[in-house]
C-alpha cells in the first residue's frame, strides 16, 4: 500500500528539495538513474518481432521530464546501447541535460521515425505539468509503436493523462499510412495520450497512477540529495501531507501479475530501489476467537433477491457464508433459492422477522418498488452498518425523501456504486445544487465528494476500486479484468457485509477494555478495501486452471473467497 499524493503535493516536496541542491540538476540525476534502471530490465526481456533494432527513442519534451529523459538516455548510452531522441518541445530543451547526452554518445533525430527501428520508447514529454493530448501527428506515431508490441516507459505519468484525476483527451481521427484512401481502415480513431506498458514514478504516487490503466505497471523510486542530511523526495512529501492534514490517500493492488517487469526482472533483488504498488492492510483476523461462537463473530443480514431476480440473493449470500464463519441470515422472497444452495443460512421473508444483526446488505436484485423503498427507509433508521447496493442505490436516486435520510442517518453507511450507478445519483445532487466532479474523469474527486455530502463510505467500482470517507482514500486495482461478469457486484456486497459484521461485533466489544476509547465510523471503513482486495483476489484464483487463466463467474468468484481470504498476507500486516 503507498500513498498518493496531488501534483500541488508533489511540486512543493520537489521545490525544497531543489533548494537544497548542490547541483542544479542533481535530483533530475537521481530520478533519470532509476529510469534507467527500469529500462535496462525491460531492453532484457524479448523483442517484439516488428522490431529490426535494439535501439532506444526518447520522446523529449522541453521541461524537467524532458531532462529525466536525456539523463536516462546518455546512462543507456554508456551502457552501449543506441539512444534517439526526437526533440519535441518547440525549441526548448534541457539544456544541460542535452549536453551530457550527446557527450556520452546520444543521437539527436530531427523527423519522426519507422517504428521498427527501436526496441523501446521513453515517454518524457509532459510529466506531471503537461495538460492536453498529444498532437495528430506524434498520436499516429505513438499509436504505431503500441500497435507494434513496441514497449513504452513512461516518467513520472504517460503523457495526455491527468495528472490529479486521471483524465484522458477526446482522440482524435486520422488517416493511417499504408492503406488507399477509400479502405475501410485508413481512416482510424487514435488516442491523443499515451497508454505506457510501465511508469516509472518517484517519491510517491500520483492520483493517476491509482485509477488510470494508461499507466501501465507503476514502479516507484525514491529519490534523494545530498544536501540537508541526505532528504528524500518521500519524506518530503510525508511532511508536506501531514502539514497539510488532508485525508490521507493510497493505493493498492490485489493480483499482482507473475509475467510483471516487477517480477520477470527479479527487481526486487537486482533494483531494490524500485517498489511495486502491493497489499498492506491493518485488517481483521477472520479467524473466530476461542471464545466466539456462531453469534459472536459478527451477523451479517443480506437483504437481496426477487421473484425475477433469485440468483442475486443467492449469489451475496454465498458469498457472505465464504466470507465469515459467523451466522449468515437472508431476508426476503428467494428463501428457498437460497436455503436451497446454502442450508446453514438463517432465511425468513422480512427485515422484522430477521433476528439479531451486526451489520446489513439491502440492494441487489432487490427491486423499485413501494414496499422495497420502505424496506431501505426502515434500516436506514437502524443503528447497524448498512452497505447499499444495486436496487437499493436506484432507490436512492428515485427519492429524495431516502436521500435526506442517508443524510441524517448517523450510523456507518456504505454505499456501492459503479460509474454508471454514480453518476445518476450524481445527477439528481447536482439538480439540488451539489458541487459533484465526473466519476468517469476524476473518480477520486467524485467518491470523496459524495462521501462528503452523506457522511458515509463510497465505493466507486471498477479495475480501479475508490474507497472514499471522510478522513481517507483507498484505491484498490484489481490487477485484472476478471471481475467484468455479471453478479461480480453481487458477491462483493455480501463479502463486505460479512467484514462489516465482524469490525462491529469486534469493535462493540472493545469498550469492556478500553473504556475511554472513543471509535469513530472510519474504525469500520478501513475493512472496506481490505474485502475488495480478497473480492479481486478471488476473481484471480477462480480465473485459473491448469492450462491457464480462463474465463469465469461470479458463481466461482464466491467459491474462492476462503482462498482469496488465506492468500491475502493476514499474518505480515497484524
Amino acid at each position: 500500500m503507498k500513498p498518493v499524493f496531488s501534483v500541488d503535493q508533489i511540486r512543493r516536496a520537489e521545490n525544497t528539495l531543489l533548494g537544497l541542491q548542490a547541483d542544479p540538476d542533481e535530483l533530475m540525476i537521481s530520478a533519470a538513474s532509476a529510469v534507467a534502471d527500469v529500462a535496462l530490465a525491460m531492453l532484457d526481456g524479448p523483442a517484439p518481432a516488428t522490431s529490426e533494432e535494439e535501439s532506444v527513442l526518447l520522446l523529449v519534451g522541453p521541461g524537467g521530464n524532458g531532462g529525466d529523459a536525456l539523463y536516462a538516455g546518455a546512462f543507456l548510452a554508456e551502457e552501449g546501447h543506441h539512444v534517439d531522441a526526437l526533440l519535441l518541445g518547440n525549441g526548448k530543451v534541457h539544456q544541460s541535460a542535452l549536453a551530457y547526452y550527446e557527450s556520452l554518445g546520444g543521437h539527436i533525430i530531427e523527423d519522426f521515425p519507422p517504428h521498427n527501428l527501436y526496441r523501446l520508447v521513453i515517454d518524457g514529454l509532459y510529466g506531471i505539468g503537461g495538460r492536453g493530448g498529444l498532437s495528430p501527428e506524434l498520436a499516429v506515431l505513438v499509436e504505431s509503436f503500441s500497435s507494434s508490441g513496441i514497449s513504452i516507459l513512461a516518467i513520472d505519468t504517460p503523457s495526455g493523462v491527468h495528472a490529479d484525476t486521471g483524465e484522458l483527451p477526446p482522440g482524435v481521427i486520422v488517416t493511417v499510412e499504408g492503406f488507399d484512401d477509400d479502405a475501410p481502415m485508413a481512416r482510424q480513431k487514435v488516442a491523443t495520450h499515451i497508454n505506457a506498458d510501465v511508469t516509472i514514478t518517484f517519491g510517491g504516487l500520483r492520483r493517476a497512477h491509482a485509477v488510470s490503466p494508461a499507466c501501465g505497471e507503476v514502479l516507484l523510486a525514491d529519490i534523494t540529495i545530498a544536501g540537508g542530511g541526505g532528504k528524500s523526495l518521500s519524506a518530503e512529501l510525508a511532511h508536506v501531507q501531514t502539514s497539510d492534514a488532508t485525508p490521507q490517500m493510497f493505493a493498492s493492488t490485489a493480483w499482482n501479475k507473475p509475467d510483471s517487469l516487477y517480477e520477470q526482472a527479479n527487481l526486487k533483488v537486482t533494483a531494490p530501489h524500485l517498489q511495486q504498488i502491493g497489499q498492506h492492510f491493518t485488517v481483521l483476523n477472520m479467524e473466530p476467537g476461542p471464545d466466539h461462537d456462531k453469534y459472536s463473530g459478527g451477523i451479517v443480514g443480506i437483504v437481496a433477491g426477487s421473484d425475477t431476480y433469485p440468483g442475486a440473493a443467492v449469489l451475496a449470500v454465498k458469498a457472505a457464508v465464504r466470507a465469515t464463519s459467523s451466522m449468515v441470515r437472508y431476508a426476503g422472497p428467494a428463501v428457498n433459492f437460497v436455503l436451497q444452495v446454502l442450508p446453514e443460512v438463517v432465511a425468513t421473508r422480512s427485515v422484522e422477522s430477521t433476528g439479531r444483526v451486526q451489520a446489513w446488505v439491502h440492494g441487489p436484485g432487490r427491486g423499485l418498488d413501494a414496499e422495497q423503498s420502505a424496506e431501505l427507509g426502515q434500516l436506514l433508521n437502524r443503528p447497524e452498518p448498512l452497505l447499499i447496493d444495486a436496487d437499493g442505490l436506484t432507490l436512492l436516486q428515485l427519492s429524495a425523501e431516502l436521500r435526506l435520510a442517508l443524510t441524517k442517518r448517523t450510523a456507518p453507511t456504505v454505499l456501492t456504486p459503479h460509474k454508471g450507478e454514480f453518476e445518476r445519483i450524481a445527477k439528481e445532487l447536482r439538480s439540488e445544487g451539489v458541487s459533484i466532479p465526473n466519476a468517469q474523469t476524476d473518480p477520486i474527486g467524485a467518491a470523496q465528494a459524495l462521501a462528503k455530502e452523506f457522511d458515509c463510505c463510497v465505493l466507486l467500482k471498477g479495475k480501479f476500486t475508490v474507497v472514499a470517507a471522510h478522513d481517507f482514500v483507498h484505491v484498490v486495482n484489481a490487477g485484472h479484468s476478471w471481475l467484468a461478469t455479471p453478479g461480480s457486484g453481487d458477491v462483493l456486497s455480501g463479502l463486505i457485509g460479512a467484514h462489516l459484521a465482524q469490525s462491529y461485533a469486534e469493535l462493540n466489544r472493545l469498550p469492556e477494555f478500553f473504556p475511554d476509547v472513543v471509535l469513530s465510523d472510519s474504525a469500520i471503513y478501513t475493512q472496506v478495501a481490505p474485502a475488495v482486495t480478497i473480492h479481486s483476489v478471488a476473481a484471480a484464483l477462480s480465473a485459473q486452471t491448469e492450462f491457464g487463466p480462463a474465463p469465469t463467474s461470479a458463481g466461482l468468484i464466491a467459491e474462492a473467497i476462503p482462498a482469496a481470504t488465506a492468500k491475502v498476507d493476514f499474518k505480515r500486516i497484524l
